[in-house]
């Protein structure tokens, strides 16, 4: 699998997905479910099934797609809740949060701070 730091736009499907589905399936997941570009090299899309127990990430890598699986053994992940537009973009810090077990929704960052202006 590429690095994650490799992806610019990681996105999220906030809606289960039927994991009988493999590359083709999941690319037109992308197209019409999210409206994205499943051909941008430079993005990823996570996938969760029903029982949230397991992941798939897509991602073009400019010869093929890529699909990749992670199974939590003992657990589920914590997936964002789902929302109008059934995507969500996130940082990669927080994709190497997700794939670790990490719980998004219950992390509270410090907002960045904007020294472009003295006061």
């Amino acid at each position: 699998m590429k690095d994650v730091g490799h992806f610019t736009r990681v996105f999220i499907s906030t809606h289960p997905v039927d994991f009988r589905k493999q590359a083709y399936g999941l690319v037109s997941f992308v197209k019409e479910s999210l409206g994205e570009d499943p051909l941008d090299a430079k993005a990823i899309f996570i996938f969760t099934n029903r029982r949230k127990g397991s992941i798939r990430l897509l991602y073009w890598d400019l010869t093929g797609f890529a699909v990749w699986s992670k199974t939590l053994e003992k657990a589920t992940y914590a997936w964002p809740k789902a929302d109008s537009s059934g995507k969500l973009l996130i940082t990669q810090r927080q994709l190497k949060w997700l794939l670790q077990g990490v719980d998004l929704d219950k992390i509270k960052m410090h907002p960045p701070v904007d020294f472009t202006r003295s006061h």
